[in-house]
Protein backbone atom coordinates (compact mmCIF):
# COMPACT_ATOMS: atom_id res chain seq x y z
CA UNK A 1 0.00 0.00 0.00
CA UNK A 2 3.00 2.60 0.47
CA UNK A 3 4.24 1.76 -2.62
CA UNK A 4 0.73 2.20 -4.04
CA UNK A 5 -0.01 5.79 -2.61
CA UNK A 6 3.56 6.96 -3.53
CA UNK A 7 3.30 5.92 -6.93
CA UNK A 8 5.37 3.61 -7.36
CA UNK A 9 3.27 0.84 -7.88
CA UNK A 10 -0.06 0.73 -10.09
CA UNK A 11 -3.19 0.33 -9.00
CA UNK A 12 -4.67 -2.85 -9.51
CA UNK A 13 -8.09 -2.70 -11.03
CA UNK A 14 -10.86 -3.68 -8.92
CA UNK A 15 -14.25 -5.60 -9.55
CA UNK A 16 -16.68 -4.75 -11.63
CA UNK A 17 -20.52 -5.15 -11.95
CA UNK A 18 -21.61 -9.13 -12.82
CA UNK A 19 -23.09 -9.32 -16.61
CA UNK A 20 -24.90 -12.39 -18.31
CA UNK A 21 -21.43 -13.77 -18.68
CA UNK A 22 -21.13 -14.23 -15.16
CA UNK A 23 -24.58 -16.20 -14.61
CA UNK A 24 -24.04 -19.95 -14.07
CA UNK A 25 -23.68 -21.95 -17.31
CA UNK A 26 -26.84 -23.19 -18.21
CA UNK A 27 -28.07 -24.27 -21.50
CA UNK A 28 -26.08 -25.58 -24.79
CA UNK A 29 -22.66 -25.43 -24.52
CA UNK A 30 -20.56 -24.46 -27.75
CA UNK A 31 -16.75 -24.65 -28.40
CA UNK A 32 -16.05 -22.81 -31.89
CA UNK A 33 -12.67 -22.12 -33.08
CA UNK A 34 -11.34 -18.64 -35.68
CA UNK A 35 -8.12 -18.85 -37.50
CA UNK A 36 -5.42 -15.95 -38.35
CA UNK A 37 -2.04 -15.36 -39.66
CA UNK A 38 -0.11 -13.31 -37.32
CA UNK A 39 -0.27 -10.49 -39.89
CA UNK A 40 -3.72 -10.37 -40.06
CA UNK A 41 -4.10 -9.37 -36.63
CA UNK A 42 -1.92 -5.98 -36.13
CA UNK A 43 -1.63 -4.65 -32.59
CA UNK A 44 1.27 -4.57 -30.61
CA UNK A 45 1.64 -8.34 -29.36
CA UNK A 46 -1.22 -10.84 -30.76
CA UNK A 47 -3.20 -10.83 -26.59
CA UNK A 48 -3.54 -6.96 -27.07
CA UNK A 49 -5.16 -7.72 -30.62
CA UNK A 50 -7.71 -10.34 -29.89
CA UNK A 51 -8.47 -8.86 -26.52
CA UNK A 52 -9.40 -5.18 -28.22
CA UNK A 53 -11.54 -7.71 -30.72
CA UNK A 54 -13.09 -9.44 -27.98
CA UNK A 55 -14.04 -5.77 -26.47
CA UNK A 56 -16.31 -4.62 -29.43
CA UNK A 57 -17.67 -7.82 -30.13
CA UNK A 58 -18.69 -8.44 -26.92
CA UNK A 59 -20.12 -5.31 -26.22
CA UNK A 60 -21.87 -4.78 -29.65
CA UNK A 61 -23.40 -8.48 -28.81
CA UNK A 62 -24.64 -7.82 -25.30
CA UNK A 63 -25.98 -4.51 -25.61
CA UNK A 64 -25.72 -1.87 -22.54
CA UNK A 65 -22.50 -3.32 -21.24
CA UNK A 66 -21.00 -0.58 -18.91
CA UNK A 67 -17.13 1.10 -19.23
CA UNK A 68 -15.80 -1.74 -16.66
CA UNK A 69 -16.13 -4.66 -19.07
CA UNK A 70 -13.41 -6.06 -18.18
CA UNK A 71 -11.50 -9.59 -18.24
CA UNK A 72 -9.27 -12.36 -16.90
CA UNK A 73 -6.21 -12.73 -18.63
CA UNK A 74 -3.75 -15.80 -16.95
CA UNK A 75 -0.56 -14.54 -16.52
CA UNK A 76 3.06 -16.43 -16.31
CA UNK A 77 4.48 -16.00 -12.45
CA UNK A 78 7.97 -14.61 -12.27
CA UNK A 79 10.49 -16.61 -10.52
CA UNK A 80 11.48 -19.84 -9.88
CA UNK A 81 8.68 -22.52 -11.02
CA UNK A 82 7.37 -24.54 -8.00
CA UNK A 83 4.73 -25.95 -10.12
CA UNK A 84 3.10 -27.17 -14.13
CA UNK A 85 0.21 -24.10 -13.12
CA UNK A 86 2.52 -21.33 -12.64
CA UNK A 87 0.35 -18.62 -13.51
CA UNK A 88 -1.92 -15.69 -11.79
CA UNK A 89 -4.98 -13.93 -13.30
CA UNK A 90 -4.36 -10.62 -13.91
CA UNK A 91 -7.83 -8.18 -14.57
CA UNK A 92 -7.60 -5.78 -17.37
CA UNK A 93 -10.32 -3.50 -18.83
CA UNK A 94 -11.42 -3.81 -21.88
CA UNK A 95 -12.36 -0.12 -22.81
CA UNK A 96 -15.83 -0.58 -25.21
CA UNK A 97 -16.25 3.18 -25.36
CA UNK A 98 -12.76 4.10 -26.66
CA UNK A 99 -11.71 3.90 -30.77
CA UNK A 100 -9.67 0.81 -31.41
CA UNK A 101 -6.08 2.42 -31.35
CA UNK A 102 -6.92 3.99 -27.59
CA UNK A 103 -7.99 0.44 -26.27
CA UNK A 104 -5.18 -1.20 -27.27
CA UNK A 105 -3.21 1.19 -25.29
CA UNK A 106 -5.63 0.51 -22.06
CA UNK A 107 -5.36 -3.10 -22.88
CA UNK A 108 -1.51 -3.24 -23.24
CA UNK A 109 -0.99 -0.50 -19.98
CA UNK A 110 -3.47 -3.09 -17.62
CA UNK A 111 -1.14 -6.10 -18.89
CA UNK A 112 2.33 -4.19 -17.91
CA UNK A 113 0.70 -3.16 -14.80
CA UNK A 114 -0.16 -6.65 -14.03
CA UNK A 115 3.73 -7.91 -14.80
CA UNK A 116 4.30 -5.15 -12.39
CA UNK A 117 2.69 -6.24 -9.30
CA UNK A 118 3.16 -9.93 -9.39
CA UNK A 119 6.87 -9.01 -9.34
CA UNK A 120 6.29 -7.09 -6.39
CA UNK A 121 8.22 -8.26 -3.18
CA UNK A 122 4.72 -8.52 -1.28
CA UNK A 123 3.43 -10.17 -3.88
CA UNK A 124 5.94 -12.86 -3.87
CA UNK A 125 6.29 -13.00 -0.38
CA UNK A 126 2.43 -13.92 -0.57
CA UNK A 127 2.77 -16.57 -2.56
CA UNK A 128 5.41 -18.56 -0.52
CA UNK A 129 3.20 -17.86 2.58
CA UNK A 130 0.05 -19.98 0.78
CA UNK A 131 2.30 -22.54 -0.07
CA UNK A 132 3.34 -22.78 3.20
CA UNK A 133 -0.54 -23.39 4.26
CA UNK A 134 -0.47 -27.22 5.36
CA UNK A 135 -3.00 -29.34 2.78
CA UNK A 136 -5.77 -30.45 5.31
CA UNK A 137 -6.12 -26.44 5.87
CA UNK A 138 -6.53 -25.87 2.30
CA UNK A 139 -9.04 -28.54 1.81
CA UNK A 140 -10.98 -27.21 4.83
CA UNK A 141 -11.25 -23.51 3.03
CA UNK A 142 -11.81 -24.95 -0.11
CA UNK A 143 -14.74 -27.31 1.37
CA UNK A 144 -16.54 -23.61 2.71
CA UNK A 145 -16.48 -22.27 -1.43
CA UNK A 146 -20.60 -22.07 -2.17
CA UNK A 147 -20.50 -22.50 -6.12
CA UNK A 148 -24.27 -21.38 -6.35
CA UNK A 149 -23.47 -18.01 -4.12
CA UNK A 150 -24.43 -15.08 -7.02
CA UNK A 151 -21.34 -12.79 -6.65
CA UNK A 152 -22.59 -9.22 -7.83
CA UNK A 153 -18.97 -7.79 -8.63
CA UNK A 154 -16.57 -10.15 -10.25
CA UNK A 155 -13.03 -10.15 -11.36
CA UNK A 156 -13.60 -10.26 -15.13
CA UNK A 157 -16.90 -10.57 -17.56
CA UNK A 158 -14.65 -13.19 -19.71
CA UNK A 159 -11.27 -14.57 -19.40
CA UNK A 160 -8.88 -14.53 -22.65
CA UNK A 161 -5.52 -17.18 -21.91
CA UNK A 162 -3.31 -16.65 -24.38
CA UNK A 163 -0.29 -19.18 -25.12
CA UNK A 164 2.24 -19.36 -27.87
CA UNK A 165 3.39 -22.54 -28.59
CA UNK A 166 6.38 -22.16 -30.10
CA UNK A 167 8.20 -21.97 -33.99
CA UNK A 168 5.94 -24.13 -36.61
CA UNK A 169 8.15 -27.07 -36.24
CA UNK A 170 6.11 -29.46 -34.54
CA UNK A 171 4.50 -32.76 -35.93
CA UNK A 172 1.92 -35.36 -35.31
CA UNK A 173 3.60 -38.44 -36.81
CA UNK A 174 4.39 -37.58 -40.22
CA UNK A 175 2.13 -34.80 -40.73
CA UNK A 176 2.69 -31.08 -39.53
CA UNK A 177 0.78 -29.32 -36.95
CA UNK A 178 -0.63 -26.23 -38.63
CA UNK A 179 -2.77 -25.04 -35.67
CA UNK A 180 -3.55 -26.11 -32.25
CA UNK A 181 -6.23 -24.57 -29.62
CA UNK A 182 -7.63 -25.62 -26.14
CA UNK A 183 -10.69 -24.17 -24.95
CA UNK A 184 -10.52 -22.87 -21.53
CA UNK A 185 -13.50 -24.57 -19.25
CA UNK A 186 -16.17 -22.60 -17.72
CA UNK A 187 -16.91 -21.89 -14.22
CA UNK A 188 -20.15 -21.52 -12.17
CA UNK A 189 -19.54 -17.49 -12.17
CA UNK A 190 -18.00 -17.65 -15.77
CA UNK A 191 -20.12 -18.76 -18.94
CA UNK A 192 -17.70 -17.39 -21.96
CA UNK A 193 -14.14 -18.45 -22.19
CA UNK A 194 -11.37 -17.45 -25.06
CA UNK A 195 -7.73 -19.36 -25.95
CA UNK A 196 -5.43 -17.28 -27.85
CA UNK A 197 -3.16 -19.95 -29.08
CA UNK A 198 0.16 -19.35 -31.44
CA UNK A 199 2.23 -22.00 -33.20
CA UNK A 200 4.59 -20.30 -35.78
CA UNK A 201 2.39 -17.73 -37.61
CA UNK A 202 -0.80 -19.34 -36.99
CA UNK A 203 -3.03 -18.18 -34.52
CA UNK A 204 -6.04 -19.86 -33.12
CA UNK A 205 -8.76 -17.93 -31.24
CA UNK A 206 -11.06 -20.38 -29.34
CA UNK A 207 -14.32 -19.73 -27.94
CA UNK A 208 -16.47 -22.21 -25.22
CA UNK A 209 -19.63 -20.38 -24.44
CA UNK A 210 -22.43 -21.38 -22.68
CA UNK A 211 -26.23 -20.27 -24.02
CA UNK A 212 -26.97 -18.79 -21.30
CA UNK A 213 -24.02 -16.54 -21.16
CA UNK A 214 -24.25 -14.76 -24.70
CA UNK A 215 -27.60 -16.21 -26.73
CA UNK A 216 -26.89 -16.95 -30.12
CA UNK A 217 -23.08 -18.16 -29.71
CA UNK A 218 -23.08 -18.01 -33.67
CA UNK A 219 -23.98 -14.66 -33.81
CA UNK A 220 -21.35 -13.54 -31.20
CA UNK A 221 -18.03 -15.25 -33.22
CA UNK A 222 -19.45 -13.72 -36.26
CA UNK A 223 -19.29 -10.55 -34.96
CA UNK A 224 -15.92 -11.14 -33.30
CA UNK A 225 -14.54 -12.99 -36.71
CA UNK A 226 -15.61 -9.26 -38.16
CA UNK A 227 -13.79 -7.47 -35.25
CA UNK A 228 -10.54 -9.69 -35.56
Amino acid sequence: MRDIQAGILPTPIGPGPALSTNARPAGVRTLRTLVRHRAQLGGPTVTVAVLSAVSSALAAHLGDVPPSLRAEVPMAKPGVRHAHNHFSNVTVGLYPDLDREARAERIAQDLANGRRRAEHPAVQAADRAFAAVPAPLLRWGVSLFDPDARPSQVSGNTVVSSVYRGPGDLRFGDAPVLLTATYAPLSPAMGLTHGVFGIGDVVAISIHAAESAIGDVDEYVARLDAEL
